[in-house]
């Protein structure tokens, strides 16, 4: 009987890392003080297989190490502000990823930022959106997308549900939708600036998530705003880049879905 030997594909840690850094434009965009984008933690240095989740946290790299994964890559990273001693949730996230010898990368603003692999720019995409360019900007950095679609707002609305389970709609704008703002995450603040300054005529935006005041600004200033979730907003950039990563590397891959319902 001829037994086939399947070898595992070993990948250099730092080679799949300086893509992604050049890919990304990591040492060019800047972040949230302690943001830190790029490899945050390392492990020896062969990968053979890639995961990807929204998190960072330890529900992500656990389920990593169950699925046999050594590089996850996550759009919130682990590190975030000021350093906190490593106790507790923290410590058990280390000890997780030394452990099974896992590195993870992070990409924060440079993955909402990318005009191909983005958060937004994959949105835009979904959606139909032509005359597409960047705007809105976080840290000096363009972060949203501004795009054109002529659609009657009921059919805006129940084409999103073919791209979101859940939203919430705050319908205050035009019935007939043209002008449309996407950022995703924790990106109600554009309403803001919308108030102060709409020289573009948006008139639909979609968001992940905004605070309360902010249904008194759409209500005020004409604006339909569509709030489909920080999370859900967010699992498109880091998809894309493990997607494309697998691809270039010839190494498996798995997403990492959460329940996270926000």
């Amino acid at each position: 009987m001829e037994f086939i030997v399947i070898k595992r594909m070993d990948r250099d840690l730092f080679e799949i890392v300086r893509y992604c850094d050049e890919r990304l434009s990591i040492a060019h965009i800047e972040d949230y003080e302690g943001a830190f984008n790029g490899l945050q933690f390392q492990n020896s240095g062969v990968i053979h297989k890639i995961a990807a989740a929204v998190d960072g946290n330890l529900e992500s790299i656990e389920r990593a190490a169950e699925v046999g994964a050594d590089l996850l890559f996550v759009h919130h990273g682990i590190f975030w502000g000021h350093h906190t001693p490593i106790i507790k949730n923290t410590y058990k996230k280390y000890k997780a990823l030394i452990g099974n010898d896992i590195a993870l990368y992070s990409c924060h603003l440079p993955l909402d930022a990318h005009l191909e692999i983005g958060n937004n720019a994959i949105i835009a995409q979904k959606l139909g959106l032509t005359h597409i360019f960047s705007e809105f900007e976080f840290h000096r950095t363009k972060i949203g997308i501004i795009g054109k679609k002529k659609i009657e707002r009921q059919a805006f609305k129940e084409f999103l549900k073919t791209i979101f389970q859940n939203f919430i709609a705050m319908e205050y704008g035009p019935r007939n939708i043209e002008n449309i703002a996407v950022v995703s995450g924790g990106s109600g603040k554009i309403l803001d600036q919308l108030a102060q300054n709409n020289e573009f005529h948006i008139d639909t935006v979609l968001i992940g998530e905004c605070q309360q005041y902010h249904y008194n600004i759409a209500r005020e200033n004409n604006i339909n705003v569509y709030l489909c979730g920080h999370y859900a907003t967010e699992i498109f950039g880091v998809n894309a880049l493990a997607t494309e990563v697998s691809q270039k590397f010839s190494l498996p891959f798995e997403f990492i879905h959460s329940e996270c319902p926000l």
